[in-house]
């Protein structure tokens, strides 16, 4: 491809990301408004962030799977029609039901993209790849800008239900846009099928665990029902044989030999509590705001405005100094930075004075939460790229696998929060400052994973500034 029509390509893929990365976070504004006019409980509107993490989750390492072995270009192509579709779906959602199998839908088709969007760039840059692959978590911000804030005008001059309206037409446009400018894969090898015993028994599994989750939230009551520890006890041995059988089917969806070295397990185990921790919160910022602040729709989706925007910022400066920096150093201080952010938030601190003048809660909130989107931002491309490095020769099924442990740490930590938060009862405030706590130390076990982590970019960038100087012999004597 010519350079231009690389750039091109990089386009649109970016702006399908973008798209669904509005996707995931608009809704967390929505929360109370969707809570009142579909008549339900906090617990089953919480379903339509868990929801969307939990299709994420099931879809990712069959994508990066498909990407491989069918072509990226159709996976890309496909998940914007679903995406479309699902869309359209969930803005005429009767109930909450509907509205939670349009999200998961939604997130099929959103954790479809990934995997297909990083093997096109590859394709498209070659040997350029690390910094446009690192480029896509300046695209994630921007979601957060635009979701929440585009989410809280929307809630507070229309229905809810515009806000999924707006994104049918933009995917249905990518779509065709898609199939006039992204080449075919190379090649295309036929596979040896897909795994979908193994598919059904990791959704089955997360699905039972969940549910649980879910019938506590509602009633505390239901600790004490069999019925719950039953859904508890199959989704483990559901996850079980879902391990036992991808170690024997020809066609794993996840395929346990990128589950074994150390290196492996620690960047899984770090992309786990990036989803458990980083990805979590964010969801729940805005109903903090709320609860907390007492922010209305549009106040609380414009507080992560900011830290969406340092987000971005810092994810752009982190991919261009990635060799030089490697890998360890900004994932280690990316995870602290979160954590202090968190642990300031969750003080609570309200009405404070700067040199005799008045801080604006709005002000003091999105200040402390921008904390947290420089950390997000700097730690976010060497990470992606770490996880790639381990398997050079399986790019895409390696981006379904760290996409699936970041969804299914967002997924759980998403339910865990929902739970909590409905044991505080009227204390909403406190306990969701108690919540935010925890998850502050919680992201500090990420720093002894990044230091087991191989630093191979920095190797690189250490090698070739060797080479440069052999190259250019020794300096010159007067």
């Amino acid at each position: 491809m010519t350079s231009l029509r690389s750039y091109i390509v990089f386009g649109i893929v970016s702006a399908g990301l973008t798209i669904t990365s509005v996707s995931a976070t608009i809704v967390a504004v929505a929360l109370p408004k969707m809570l009142a006019d579909l008549d339900t409980s906090l617990t089953w509107v919480g379903w339509t962030l868990t929801g969307y993490q939990l299709g994420q989750s099931i879809v990712m390492p069959l994508a990066g799977k498909l990407s491989d072995d069918w072509g990226a270009r159709r996976v890309f192509s496909v998940s914007m029609i679903v995406f479309t579709a699902s869309t359209i779906l969930a803005g005429f959602a009767p109930n909450v039901y509907v509205l939670i199998f349009a999200r998961i839908l939604q997130a099929v088709a959103a954790g479809a993209q990934l995997p297909s969007a990083t093997s096109i760039v590859s394709d498209a840059f070659g040997e350029r790849r690390a910094t446009a692959i690192g480029l896509f978590t300046s695209i994630f911000p921007l979601g957060g800008v635009l979701g929440p804030t585009v989410g809280g005008v929307v809630i507070d001059h229309f229905s809810w239900r515009w806000m999924f309206y707006g994104s049918a037409p933009i995917g249905a446009a990518l779509y065709l846009v898609g199939l006039a400018f992204i080449p075919p894969s190379k090649s295309l090898s036929q596979g040896k099928g897909l795994d979908l015993i193994g598919v059904g028994l990791f959704s089955g599994s997360m699905v039972a665990i969940l549910s649980a989750m879910t019938a506590w939230g509602n009633d505390v009551q239901s600790i004490e029902n069999p019925l719950t520890w039953l859904l508890v006890v199959a989704g483990a041995v559901a996850l079980g044989i879902f391990l036992w059988h991808e170690g024997r089917t020809p066609s794993p969806v996840i395929e346990l030999e990128l589950l074994t070295s150390r290196s492996l397990v620690a960047a899984n185990l770090y992309n786990f509590l990036y989803g458990l921790v980083l990805s979590t919160v964010s969801s729940f910022i805005p109903y903090y705001a709320a609860v907390v602040y007492g922010m209305s729709a549009g106040e609380s989706g414009a507080v992560l405005a900011p830290r969406s925007a340092a987000m971005a910022i810092a994810s752009i400066v982190s991919s261009v100094f990635l060799m030089r920096w490697g890998y360890r150093m900004p994932m280690v201080l990316g995870f602290v930075l979160n954590s202090v952010s968190m642990l300031m938030v969750s003080r609570g601190f309200h009405d404070l004075s700067l040199l005799g003048l008045q801080v604006p809660n709005l002000v003091l909130l999105s200040s402390m939460v921008m904390m947290a989107g420089f950390g997000h931002g700097i730690q976010a491309p060497p990470s992606n790229n770490a996880s790639l490095d381990l398997v050079p020769g399986k790019l895409a099924a390696a981006v379904g696998l760290r996409g699936t442990f970041r969804t299914t740490g967002a997924l759980l930590g998403t339910a865990a929060i929902v739970l909590a938060a409905s044991r505080f009862g009227e204390q909403q405030a406190s306990g969701m400052q108690t919540i935010i706590l925890a998850l502050a130390l919680l992201g500090l076990l990420a720093v002894p994973l990044a230091l087991l982590i191989p630093d191979s970019a920095h190797e690189r960038y250490v090698a070739a500034r060797r080479e440069r100087r052999r190259a250019a012999g020794p300096p010159a004597r007067d």
